[in-house]
């Protein structure tokens, strides 16, 4: 399978995941203020990472939501209970499936794109979710997509949309047309502080792409390229900030499959996973910092044990053995052995000499 680095922004997929976000509930700045609770993360190092993203997409969508129908906004960009992504998706879906770089010819396909292929992609695009592919027949005609819908895990509101989106689609079609294309007027206007961050992903995976291939793309993005498709095209995305998508075609014999990735997917994940092991330590030193769960650890440095051993030994009740043993099993300090109808306590030495060597690292370099 052949692999394209692409390097420029589809705007087509920026301004729907950025008014998707909006409308979701799941902004950029939401996104920074949820990681900023959960890691002890220097606020400068977000500040760095987001601003600008930021910046740009509240720009955009308070530009767009000023003069838009704002009933029309949650029908196409709003959160559904049961439907994954929004009701934008399932009509832009080829037109994301474009090399960026031309927004000209980006909004005129998405414009002049036929029913008849919506009708694949949404009848597709459904099938995948609710009945994995394999576990239904294709859906070849309006009676039977229709059927299908009927027949969907999901609240019958739910399931009125998407038939009146499908009944109205050249009318949402052009609708979103129209949007998409305000909105990538007020991106393009804020461009310059944001075109760096699609240059830092290119630098960033372009030499690892190129040694590893397929097996980079699986190890770093958990993702199965279709077995029939011919390439895929790996694309940054600064909107989507640390998410993936990954678009497959239905509607084309030589399919090329397509994977966003967000543009801060590496800078934060090498963050969270730093603060994330300075968090996992200081839970560890925790656990030893107790007088009474290092006696414990010291009293199976000498032999398993089991429960009422230690509670003979420390003087205490089998109750507070377990209080405490469930602390060590967590922290992986202690494992366990049956014999018998008896539970025996070891001593985990590789969990411990791997937490030391981790300390040191992290203390002495």
């Amino acid at each position: 399978m052949e692999i394209k680095l692409l390097k420029e922004l589809n705007i087509v997929f920026e301004t729907t995941e950025l008014l998707r976000n909006e409308h979701s509930g799941s902004s950029c700045r939401d996104l920074k203020d949820a990681i900023m609770r959960k890691f002890e993360i220097d606020k400068a190092v977000l500040d760095s990472c987001f601003d600008s993203i930021i910046e740009m997409s509240e720009y955009v969508t308070a530009g767009i939501d000023s003069g838009t129908d704002p009933a029309l906004m949650d029908f196409l960009f709003g959160r559904h209970s049961m439907i994954p992504g929004c009701f934008a998706d399932f009509i832009v879906h080829d037109v994301c499936r474009m090399p960026g770089g031309d927004p000209e010819a980006l909004f005129s396909a998405l414009r002049e794109a036929p029913k008849n292929v919506f009708f694949v992609n949404f009848s597709a695009m459904l099938t995948d979710e609710f009945a994995r592919g394999g576990d239904a027949p294709p859906i070849t005609s309006y009676q039977e997509l229709f059927t299908f819908i009927e027949g969907l895990p999901v609240p019958e509101d739910e399931k009125f949309q998407l038939c009146r989106l499908y009944n109205n689609y050249e009318e949402y079609r052009g609708k979103l047309a129209d949007i998409l294309e305000a909105a990538g007027a007020l991106f393009m206007e804020k461009y310059d502080i944001i075109r760096h961050y699609a240059a830092w992903f290119v630098a960033a995976v372009n030499e690892p792409l190129a040694e590893g291939g397929l097996d980079f793309l699986r190890e770093k993005y958990s993702i199965e390229p279709e077995t029939d498709a011919s390439a895929l095209c790996l694309a940054p995305s600064v909107a989507m900030c640390n998410g993936t998508r990954h678009l497959v075609s239905y509607t084309t014999q030589d399919s090329v499959d397509y994977l966003y990735v967000g543009a801060l997917f590496e800078p934060l994940r090498e963050i969270t996973d730093v603060s994330t092991a300075d968090e996992r330590l200081c839970r560890a030193l925790r656990v030893l910092g107790d007088s009474r769960k290092f006696e414990i650890l010291r009293l199976l440095a000498d032999g398993p044990k089991y429960g009422q051993q230690l509670a003979s030994l420390l003087d205490i009740t089998t109750a507070t053995v377990s209080h405490h043993m469930a602390m060590l099993l967590d922290a992986g300090f202690v494992e366990i052995r049956r014999e018998s109808n008896r539970i025996y306590y070891t001593i985990g030495r590789k969990k411990i000499r791997g937490f030391i060597e981790e300390l040191t690292r992290n203390l002495l370099g």
